[in-house]
């Protein structure tokens, strides 16, 4: 579990090693620390369950986007309730004025860890990887939580009964989630868009190499969003490369607004991979949202 812009790999010589949140949650380990805040290993004491507890810096509680990051995630991952979708086990305030969340430990490989390893997967990993993330999408678009920053970072791979790659989507922070509509629909109907969103139009939220054309244009964005970077995703999965990189983000959103998208034979000619993946891959990554699949 990681906080946006974490750094792995932290000394356990913190203050909070120890001490018991809530009269429940003891954090026993640092997993990363980034600007906004911390994230540890600990255990529910009267459960004796293992989670990964999120304390945000007692300084960015002051700063009101930072607190909504966390109870977007709070009631996103706290409501969609799928295998697929890490879950949130409690949210609070701390008498410092911090605040935590506290989410279901993910122990395993993220998606990114695993491209640096293997830079281009098997067709059959990610037709199984991209099942599973569209599964869990479907939860979660059936609610009206759109993602927004769906990556190689924020998907985990995980062993579950005998299945190495089995697909746990982290990280709600910057999510859309329609305040008071969390409720789910029938079908997995998709809610309309709500005014009360936690969201606001002309600001561009997410990682560049993974926004649709209108997410980096700043406009209005839905569950469209989602599915394209899910695109963006596969094309990494099996070509080894983004569809569009360039050494600075502005580069990047102005190809993502106005390039097609390069075909698989340009970009990996050595891989045979089946016409219709392509073609699906591709719709995915339509420019345009009416142009790719209605839903996930």
């Amino acid at each position: 579990m990681s906080m946006p812009e974490a750094t792995a790999g932290a000394t356990n010589a913190d203050p909070l090693i120890g001490q018991v949140l809530s009269e429940r949650y003891r954090i026993d380990a640092v997993l990363g620390i980034g600007g906004m805040g911390a994230v540890y290993q600990g255990e529910h004491l009267l459960m004796h369950k293992r989670v990964a507890i999120k304390l945000l810096h007692p300084e960015m509680t002051l700063l009101p986007e930072a607190v909504s990051r966390f109870e977007r995630e709070a009631m996103a991952a706290g409501h969609i309730e799928h295998p697929n979708v890490a879950t949130a086990y409690d949210f609070g305030k701390l008498a410092s004025g911090s605040f935590f969340l506290v989410l279901e430990f993910v122990e395993g490989q993220s998606l990114r860890d695993r491209l640096l390893q293997q830079r281009q997967l098997p067709v059959e990993t990610v037709v199984h990887i991209a099942r599973q993330t569209l599964q869990g999408l479907i939860r979660a678009h059936g609610l009206g939580i759109v993602h927004r920053d769906l990556k190689p970072d924020n998907v985990m791979l995980v062993e579950r009964d005998g299945d190495p790659d089995f697909v746990k989507v982290l990280d709600f922070g910057i999510a859309k989630v329609p305040m008071g509509q969390m409720g789910s629909k029938p079908d997995g109907a998709v809610p309309a868009p709500t005014t009360a969103a936690l969201t606001q139009l002309g600001m561009v939220y997410g990682t560049p190499e993974y926004m649709a054309p209108e997410q980096a244009l700043g406009q209005e964005v839905d569950h469209r969003a989602d599915l394209y970077a899910l695109g963006v995703m596969c094309f990494e999965m099996l070509t080894g490369r983004r569809p569009f990189d360039a050494d600075s983000p502005i580069k990047i959103l102005g190809m993502v607004v106005s390039l097609p998208v390069p075909s698989f034979a340009d970009v990996a000619p050595e891989r045979a991979i089946p016409a219709p993946i392509e073609d699906v891959v591709r719709k995915l990554l339509a420019k345009v949202p009416d142009d790719r699949f209605a839903d996930a």
